[in-house]
């Protein structure tokens, strides 16, 4: 279908100025890329509009969430200014974590979930954090020399304040950096790259998307987790996702491993020695 630039323009803006999207400073490569896939998708103006606007849901509906990160990032400084104890901090962190669901649902097990990941990997001296979340907020558990870079992407430019004001706080060798993975891949060299509980909803993104980010990546291990099983937790996701794996890195020579931390599956992808 073919539309004019400026109808494009309009969508995209009605979504910068929503009151459901606008604090989220969404960036416009991710609205471009949403809408290119959905033109090839749609016969008509209106149904290019609803479908543009039900996939940026399913995009973002992850990071409409009523954490206040501006109060947050201020309660970093506060904290700061107490010079907390290791056990201080891990404690604030556990309680920031309970805020959002996917972080949440690793506390039972987040000593073992890092331990089991640099048992396979070693120590990394550079880690990208792909689609992050809250999850940086486990650094206290990871037992990562000082000097490690620990580089954190995600969309949601409040999120990603709040984490600088973090790392600025208590890992200075760490970074928030606002971006699309999948529009624009990070291209830093580093040891490992961490992928938590998004492949699933990349790949409903667009399809073929995942294998497109692996390959892009310029990284020694890929470790990515996925739930063992579903919400209800009656039945199990692990063939699934293994095969969405699988499909991933088809005809690659790199190798592939998984282990189980808690209620998630870790796929261990060595890029190369």
């Amino acid at each position: 279908m073919n539309v004019e630039a400026s109808f494009l323009d309009s969508l995209i803006q009605a979504v910068q100025c929503s009151r459901k999207y606008r604090d989220l400073q969404i960036p416009r490569a991710t609205l471009e890329d949403i809408l290119a896939y959905e033109i090839q998708h749609s016969a008509t103006r209106k149904e290019l509009e609803a479908n543009f606007r039900k996939s940026l849901h399913n995009v973002i509906a992850p990071y409409l969430e009523s954490i206040d990160y501006p109060d947050e990032a201020a309660a970093v400084l506060e904290l700061r200014a107490q010079k907390p104890s290791t056990e201080t901090l891990k404690a604030w962190c556990v309680s920031r974590m309970r805020l959002h669901a996917s972080s949440r649902e690793r506390l039972l097990f987040l000593e073992s979930f890092y331990q089991t990941i640099f048992a396979k990997t070693g120590t990394p001296k550079t880690i990208l954090d792909l689609a992050c979340a809250l999850d940086p907020l486990g650094l206290p558990w990871m037992d990562l020399p000082a000097s490690t870079r620990f580089l954190a992407y995600d969309l949601h430019q409040p999120r990603l304040d709040f984490l600088q004001a973090f790392f600025d706080s208590f890992y200075p060798q760490a970074r928030a950096i606002h971006q699309d993975i999948l529009v624009e891949s990070p291209t830093e060299a580093a040891d490992c790259a961490f992928f938590f509980k998004e492949a699933h909803r990349l790949e409903k993104r667009r399809p073929g998307s995942n294998r497109e980010l692996f390959a892009a990546l310029n990284v020694r291990w890929l470790v990515v987790s996925l739930p063992s099983r579903d919400l209800s937790g009656h039945h199990s996701l692990e063939a699934y996702h293994t095969q969405l794996i699988e499909r991933a890195i088809a005809g690659q020579s790199w190798q592939l491993t998984t282990d189980l931390a808690g209620d998630e599956i870790l796929f261990f992808i060595q890029k190369h020695d």
